[in-house]
């Protein structure tokens, strides 16, 4: 081959080492843009989108469960058997609030008025003061009453079976009405009702001989559910026989009234 052919050929082949180096280099940039498969994906991209919620999900499912609250018929010590007792508050007007759990912060779920009759079933020593779980005789509700709202003692408890209402003389005495029970021809209780509030309580009674004018003389005391405890005194106006017609009067600390017999 002539020299300038040579150096044709020589001049050509450059040319074309050239292109195939430039056609290298851009197949291999194109190939660095591609994403990779999807089955080479980094692990930690699957989680990257939402790592605020799943930061909440973890401390959420991290966090201890809290106890469960214990129940408020088992709080306590049980009272056996179940002691009758009555609302009382400073005002007769006043609503007892009927607590979740015994504590002044814990929820109501209801109230009480003054003179309700309630059984007491649980006990609780709380921060401030006994508390007792109660349920409510005419609707049957049940919960925590601070017992400072509570008379035991005043409480009129069931009648006795000798307390029939055919043996039995009723009155007035201001604010309070009475019923006198007899028992062959003997007086036993007196049973008060506050007109107010409604309160009941009760007084047994014991035969202590006679007034100076010979008549028949009783005492007895009675504790009402506002507190205290005060005397009661009767007299049967009758001399001893008690019924149709006769009549009695009664002293309730200072407070007095008669009552007939039917």
């Amino acid at each position: 081959m002539s020299k300038p052919n040579q150096l044709i050929a020589l001049g050509l082949c450059c040319v074309l080492s050239v292109s195939a180096i430039a056609c290298r280099g851009r197949q291999a940039v194109e190939e660095a843009d591609r994403p990779p498969p999807e089955d080479e994906l980094p692990l930690d991209l699957e989680v990257d989108e939402t790592p605020e919620q799943d930061a909440a999900d973890e401390s959420q499912s991290a966090a201890p469960t809290p106890a469960p609250a214990p129940r408020a018929e088992t709080t306590g010590t049980a009272l056996s058997p179940p002691q009758a007792a009555q609302l009382i508050a400073a005002q007769p007007g006043s609503r007892i609030n009927l607590r979740s759990q015994p504590s002044t912060t814990a929820s109501a779920k209801g109230y009480g008025l003054v003179g309700d009759p309630v059984q007491l079933l649980r006990s609780a020593q709380g921060s401030d003061g006994t508390w007792y779980y109660v349920k409510f005789e005419r609707s049957g509700a049940e919960g925590w009453i601070r017992g400072d709202f509570v008379n035991i003692a005043g409480r009129a408890t069931p009648l006795p079976p000798t307390a029939r209402p055919e043996n039995s003389c009723k009155g007035l005495a201001e604010a309070m009405t009475f019923t006198a029970y007899h028992s062959d021809g003997r007086f036993t209780l007196v049973r008060f009702v506050n007109l107010e509030t409604q309160n009941t309580f009760d007084s047994t009674l014991s035969r202590q001989g006679s007034n100076t004018q010979g008549q028949p003389l009783y005492q007895g005391s009675a504790s009402p559910p506002t507190g205290g405890t005060y005397r009661v005194e009767l007299v049967d106006l009758s001399g001893g026989t008690p019924g149709n017609g006769s009549q009695v009067a009664i002293d309730y600390n200072g407070i007095s009234g008669r009552g007939s017999c039917p």
